[in-house]
């Protein structure tokens, strides 16, 4: 069964940040990817293909939209997730798959007949996009992402930071992977939850009192890559 979820993001600045993360701390449970910091680091590698369809849906507000990607934690090569994000409007849901780091390697490298004997449906999904020539991997996203959760609603808030980006695809899992700076100061608080945001969360962020954004971290990247 396909869970979907609503999706909010709201651009905000350092000040923002600064106040809602005391806020936030003192309300809700942090995720447990979080370190004693109260960060982690995500590093994505999106694909697209040669008409850069992706990223003019995103651009063009595309009522319907999908992207893949490949996904890593803290750097750990040990847990690589492969997700397919589907947007229609403000909701959203993902198909994932697990992969082992000999598995994301060949992906890199253009081996991907392992794909198609998998069973998850997005590694089959991915398999049948790069299978036409078509289709590659194209950018690099990392940023630093603080995250709450309050369980009975569905409810998971994030804080994105320090975005950077790089095209040097075949060192998406290592550790030096060069990358660029590409929001200033720049944050982006995500909200998302299942059918309503409760009123208390809603004071908490302040919600009536912020301007909803569209902006994509992929998108952001492809400015510079």
């Amino acid at each position: 069964m396909i869970e979907w979820r609503h999706e909010r993001k709201i651009i905000i600045n350092a000040c923002d940040h600064a106040s809602l993360s005391v806020t936030l701390r003192a309300a809700l449970r942090p995720d447990p990817h979080c370190d004693s910091s109260g960060i982690y680091t995500v590093r994505s590698l999106y694909f697209d293909d040669v008409f850069d369809q992706a990223l003019t849906d995103k651009i063009s507000g595309m009522f319907t939209r999908k992207k893949f990607r490949l996904r890593i934690y803290n750097g750990n090569p040990d847990f690589i997730l492969l997700e397919k994000k589907v947007k229609q409007g403000e909701l959203g849901h993902k198909l994932k798959a697990i992969l082992t780091e000999e598995e994301c390697h060949s992906i890199l490298t253009g081996e991907i007949d392992f794909l198609k004997e998998r069973t998850e449906q997005v590694c089959r999904e991915l398999y049948i996009c790069l299978s036409t020539g078509l289709f590659r991997p194209c950018s690099i996203v990392e940023y630093d992402r603080e995250a709450y959760i309050w369980e009975p609603g569905r409810i998971r808030i994030t804080i994105d930071s320090n975005i950077r980006t790089s095209n040097i695809i075949a060192d998406f899992l290592s550790p030096s992977l060069s990358l660029v700076g590409t929001s200033g100061g720049t944050r982006v608080l995500e909200i998302k939850y299942g059918n309503f945001i409760p009123l208390h969360i809603s004071k908490l962020l302040q919600i009536d009192c912020r301007q909803l954004g569209t902006m994509s971290k992929y998108a952001l990247s492809r400015r510079f890559c």
